[in-house]
């Protein structure tokens, strides 16, 4: 039987743009740029040269595309990258002679590696921007590019249509201007969905949580349609959500879905809706759902590939100069063996032949036409596992050898369009699939400080103030702020630039040193969009 695999790799990164620098601000940046979308980018232009197409779909979201095209950034990490060669050559002579014998391997790897990254910024990168590449490989028909709502606001939450729709035509037109074509096709943000009623209260207490934490939340005034309405307005056909949204609508029980790592359901099983896209209720938008039995093979909350003890540890760092020299060797233990590249390379070898015969036991016995969505952030290959855009090259060339083919969600959905229509359920890829990510004691108070500033921004005036507080106001709906805080990563950053982007929106309604602003904050776009209503009055 001939099927396909869908890569879907998502990529995103709140504003950082002169909002802080180490250990949280522009250093995740760079980090994420140079361990992750450089050697993506150079992966995906060695296939398109061997004349690969239709290879994956990459989102990115607009706020992420934004900084990746500033030169201001870009500027900074050339420095950024030229410091780190400057830091490992000062760790390889300061070292005891034990250590240099060691670990100069890896060293030796580290050097080459580094310097090849500040080539490959130099030959061209640093003036045109790291997004650029990408658009032409996505012209080139070798990847489809997602776009998305500006901010990666979590619009299951959002209670105003106007914001919902200014957020999703102000991301659009952002990634337009940077891709040079509109995007038919988003990740929605967190994966997050709302059918059509009554939108949930985040601002008041839950009326129950449930034994996953997940809240039970009141129902507030405003009654929507779906957020496909607002995708199919918008012009956009499909977008991810994540696989037990499709399952339970299909009728699968719920259950711990992080217990699915190669978990091979048999045909005629609800997970059967996973296959394929499916038409989201009456509308003429398509939900395509990530398979969560192959997906996680790669990377779970159990484990999975990058937790090989030949792979290099992201944990174990060199204080001194920044560097990661060792290898995983085990889970539990501190004592480290030291990283070697070879032999790493042998097991991204037999981990991507591996993945393509998961995904062959998966496809074999299912009708022609069947598709793997395997969906995963841009920064586990790379950033979080180092060798993972060595083993996505190899699983993309292994399948050149089978008859699984890779696709784009584009090139699936026309040609073999859903042949199903579902009702889906409100939730999200977080903690329990619902809204327990992001909406606990602890972030209630964000949601109440954006319901007000979304009130006053209404009767705003049109004018520069207005422009800029938009731009303030998006920035506080970032979905990422109340993630930080609920998910104990780095809280204190997320509490400091909620309480940052609240002072500068009172700021630019004020009328208020409008010129710093802009500074700091460039506008995603050229002021309010047009989809947001006029001010009333």
């Amino acid at each position: 039987m001939t099927g396909s695999v869908a890569f879907v790799l998502h990529s995103h990164l709140p504003w950082f743009r002169r909002n802080g620098t180490f250990p949280v601000g522009e250093e995740w940046l760079f980090q994420s740029w140079s361990e992750s979308y450089l050697p993506l980018i150079e992966m995906l232009e060695r296939l398109a040269a061997d004349g690969h197409r239709d290879l994956l779909t990459l989102g990115i979201t607009p706020v992420l595309a934004e900084q990746m095209a500033d030169p201001y950034l870009l500027g900074e990490f050339h420095g950024w990258l030229g410091r780190r060669l400057l830091d490992l050559q000062w760790t390889r002579s300061a070292a005891p002679a034990h250590d240099k014998a060691a670990l100069g391997e890896v060293w030796a790897h580290h050097w080459t590696r580094q310097t090849r990254l500040l080539e490959q910024l130099e030959d061209g990168l640093l003036t045109e921007g790291l997004v650029a590449p990408l658009a032409r490989l996505a012209d080139a028909g070798v990847i489809e590019l997602l776009g998305g709502p500006a901010t990666h606001p979590y619009l299951p939450l959002m209670d105003s249509p106007d914001l919902i729709r200014g957020q999703i035509a102000d991301g659009l037109a952002t990634a337009e201007r940077l891709f040079g074509q509109r995007p038919t096709g988003v990740w929605t943000p967190e994966c997050g969905y709302r059918p059509a009623g009554r939108v949930a209260d985040p601002t008041a207490p839950p009326q129950h949580v449930m034994p996953d934490g997940t809240p039970i939340l009141r129902p507030s005034e405003a009654d929507l349609p779906g957020l496909e309405a607002f995708w199919a307005e918008a012009g956009v056909d499909h977008f991810v959500l994540d696989g037990p949204t499709l399952a339970r609508a299909a009728g699968a029980p719920q259950r711990d879905w992080s217990t699915l790592a190669r978990v091979m359901h048999p045909v005629g099983d609800p997970l059967d809706v996973l296959d394929g896209p499916v038409w989201i209720g009456d509308s003429d938008v398509a939900a395509f759902g990530r398979n969560l039995a192959v997906s996680y093979a790669v990377w779970n909350p159990h484990g999975g590939y990058p937790a090989d003890e030949w792979y290099r540890d992201f944990h174990m760092i060199d204080l001194e100069g920044g560097y990661k020299s060792w290898r995983v060797t085990d889970t539990t233990s501190l004592a480290k063996q030291p990283y070697s590249p070879d032999a790493a390379a042998e097991r991204v070898r037999a981990h991507a032949a591996d993945f393509v015969s998961l995904v062959r036991s998966h496809l074999d016995p299912r009708p022609d036409g069947a598709t793997v969505v395997a969906a995963y952030d841009t920064e586990l290959f790379g950033h979080w596992w180092y060798e993972g855009p060595q083993w996505l090259e190899a699983v993309l060339r292994g399948l050149a050898d089978t008859t699984v083919r890779p696709t784009t969600l584009r090139r699936r959905l026309d040609d073999r369009p859903p042949t199903t229509r579902l009702s889906l359920p409100e939730s999200s890829w977080g903690w329990g699939k619902g809204h327990a990510a992001w909406v606990t004691d602890e972030t209630r108070w964000i949601w109440s400080a954006i319901r007000e500033a979304e009130a006053r921004f209404v009767d705003l005036p049109d004018g520069s103030s207005r422009d800029a507080a938009w731009r303030q106001l998006v920035l506080l709906q970032a979905s990422d702020w109340p993630f930080m805080i609920a998910r104990e990563q780095s809280p204190q950053y997320a509490v400091e630039r909620v309480k940052t982007h609240l002072a500068r929106f009172e700021q630019a309604c004020r009328g208020h040193d409008l010129e710093e602003l802009a500074d700091i904050d460039d506008p995603i776009g050229a002021g309010v969009p047009a989809a947001i209503a006029p001010p009333r009055g």
